[in-house]
């Protein structure tokens, strides 16, 4: 009973709020874009070894925005007895929907959808001992590797002052193919995570600038519309 409720509760929520996404007047025409940087990432390149940049921008439609990622990282942990590295880039293009169109400061809560790709290399060099030889270096390299991957991905950017926004997002990734890879396994996907791992979550917190080109009316929230599936969901 707890799980129908529950799910009842959803699917009245999702109603509800194409009920309004209809009744509001559409407008499609873009009125602003939106550039943003992960701090988390920032703060690795600047205080560790570790060289990772992630930047995120998008554009209006409506409710709806299309964003674009790119990122790029670089990374070389040392061990005892051997040499690892790996670097490149990756990207990620999807659609989202505003799920609070009507706030008043224009903060919002989006839902995406995302298709993701990285191109990189990677090498590993250790040192086995050889009988009579002394230590034998082995190296191998991969140097054209491939990735790709789906992501779902929910977050919040709220307003600190116009025009800079925080925000966040959280990633479901999901899917993740690899190619190119000889006798070397990749140790980290740019953009993904984990190479053995076919799905994973991420986390990133952006610093957001607002670049409103035109003044975008704020919708009034058709109140009327929530009453009517509020009313319907608790016959």
């Amino acid at each position: 009973m707890r799980i129908l409720k529950y799910t009842t509760s959803l699917i009245a929520l999702f109603v509800s709020w194409g009920g309004l996404a209809q009744e509001a007047k559409k407008d499609f025409k873009p009125s602003e874009v939106i550039f943003a940087a992960d701090v988390i990432d920032l703060g690795k390149s600047l205080f560790t070894d570790e060289t990772s940049l992630e930047f995120h921008a998008k554009i209006d439609f409506h409710h709806f925005y299309l964003a674009g990622e790119f990122g790029i990282d670089k990374i070389n942990p040392i061990g005892t007895g051997f040499n690892y590295s790996s670097e490149g880039t990756f990207f990620r293009v999807g659609p989202q929907v505003n799920l609070m169109p009507y706030n008043r400061h224009r903060s919002s809560i989006f839902f995406g959808l995302m298709y993701a790709r990285s191109s990189f290399k990677d090498q590993i060099s250790y040192s086995q001992p050889d009988v009579g030889w002394g230590d034998e270096v082995i190296a191998h390299t991969n140097e054209n590797l491939k990735a790709r991957w789906f992501e779902a991905n929910m977050g919040i950017n709220v307003k600190v002052l116009e025009p800079l926004y925080l925000g966040y997002t959280m990633r479901f990734k999901f899917s993740q193919t690899l190619s190119g890879n000889g006798e070397l396994q990749p140790f980290e996907i740019p953009g993904f995570g984990e190479a053995d791992k076919s799905s994973q979550f991420g986390f990133n917190y952006y610093i957001i600038y607002k670049l409103r080109f035109r003044d975008k009316p704020i919708p009034k929230k058709p109140i009327r519309k929530i009453e009517e599936v509020e009313e319907k969901r608790t016959r």
